[in-house]
């Protein structure tokens, strides 16, 4: 007997693909950049912004890849739920 996929259709078990307005200003990481490879750069999102959730799970405090002006970023589960509404799956 085999479980159920609860991943490929629970929304809070994982949020990939799923598109959010920020609805306040949100901590974001970014580990790509020119200088070094392996560099750990914070930014704030604005506020009314979208984002898309491109990996990661959606239970605990762990980071989930995010895309925002067609760049990866990563950002706290905790920090989405608290600052983000979902707009629906991403196209």
């Amino acid at each position: 007997m085999s479980l159920p996929n609860l991943h490929a259709t629970d929304p809070t078990v994982t949020m990939v693909g799923w598109r959010y307005q920020l609805t306040k200003p949100c901590p974001a990481v970014s580990t790509t950049g020119q200088l070094h490879e392996n560099v750990v750069r914070t930014l704030v999102i604005p506020k009314d912004e979208s984002i898309t959730v491109t990996d990661g799970p959606f239970n605990g405090a762990r980071l989930v890849d995010i895309t925002w002006g067609l760049k990866p970023y990563m950002m706290f589960t905790e920090h989405l739920r608290n600052c983000g509404r979902r707009l629906g799956i991403a196209p």
